[in-house]
């Protein structure tokens, strides 16, 4: 397994950031599932980690081995994934500059069939926000347990229901007056979509104290004319639900049968 751990300067950020990409290779202690084309999986890390997240608490190398996925995890700190008001371009960085980086570098696949992206709780609200703004460049996007009503969460952090983040983190990611713009509210970019559709998967665990926003965000998509699954078991907001989740969410993307394949 080739995992490669690099510092860069990003042009839109006007900072040093860390990235991380696995590429699979063949060797005897893991029999893939998939054999044919490698696929790309951009995998997008939650509030309180960063870019070595997925590699430190998941079985994300084997998984990548598996099922022949080269998996690029980028680094955006805590800022939701957004062009911050007082802060970095952050969506600009993972939505623009960091596909063109990695095909420049590694020469990655870049056609849209052969790329997905997906992330857990503040990485599934990026992963869902750039696939629905830039749906010309996934396949496909996975959501687990992911914060899909911003508003409401915004709002939990305001009436103090969320302690693990300040108000002026808020602040600094959406202005003085912290209200959502259209194009930060999945809600919005789902009706807006007059674009290809990505095929989305949402899983959410029953204990998550995001659950009752995801039946939300599952009754508003289930309205439209998206691809759309959704999937749910005992599980609360931690790892050993999303090891489970982002098999799950591979195996989506690869068009397996989701109910019936192995988890391994």
């Amino acid at each position: 397994m080739g995992i490669f751990k690099g510092n860069f300067y990003s042009q839109s950020l006007n900072i040093t950031t860390t990235l991380n990409i696995i590429f699979p290779d063949e060797s005897n202690d893991v029999t893939p599932v998939i054999k044919d084309k490698v696929r790309v999986l951009y995998l997008l890390h939650g509030l309180a980690a960063n870019s070595d997240e997925w590699i430190r608490f998941s079985k994300i190398e084997y998984y990548a081995k598996k099922y022949n996925f080269i998996v690029i995890m980028p680094e955006v700190n805590r800022s939701f994934y957004s062009n911050m008001e007082y802060g970095w371009n952050y969506f600009d960085y993972v939505s623009k500059e960091l596909p063109s980086i990695c095909q420049r570098w590694f020469n990655i696949p870049t056609d849209r069939n052969s790329t997905f992206i997906a992330g857990e709780s503040m990485g599934g609200y990026g992963a869902l926000k750039t696939a629905l703004k830039c749906p010309e460049q996934y396949a496909a996007v996975a959501s687990l347990s992911g914060v899909v009503d911003y508003k409401a969460f915004i709002d939990r952090v305001f009436k103090g229901e969320f302690l693990d983040m300040k108000k002026s983190e808020l602040i600094a990611i959406l202005g003085n007056v912290c209200q959502v713009k259209n194009d930060d509210d999945l809600f919005y970019l789902l009706d807006g979509s007059d674009k290809i559709k990505p095929r989305v998967i949402q899983i959410c665990g029953l204990e998550d104290f995001l659950y009752k926003d995801n039946l939300k965000f599952k009754k508003k998509i289930e309205a439209l004319a998206y691809d759309y699954h959704y999937m749910e078991w005992n599980g609360d907001h931690e790892w050993p639900f999303w090891d489970v989740a982002i098999q799950r969410a591979i195996q989506f993307f690869l068009e397996l049968d989701v109910e019936k394949t192995p988890i391994y």
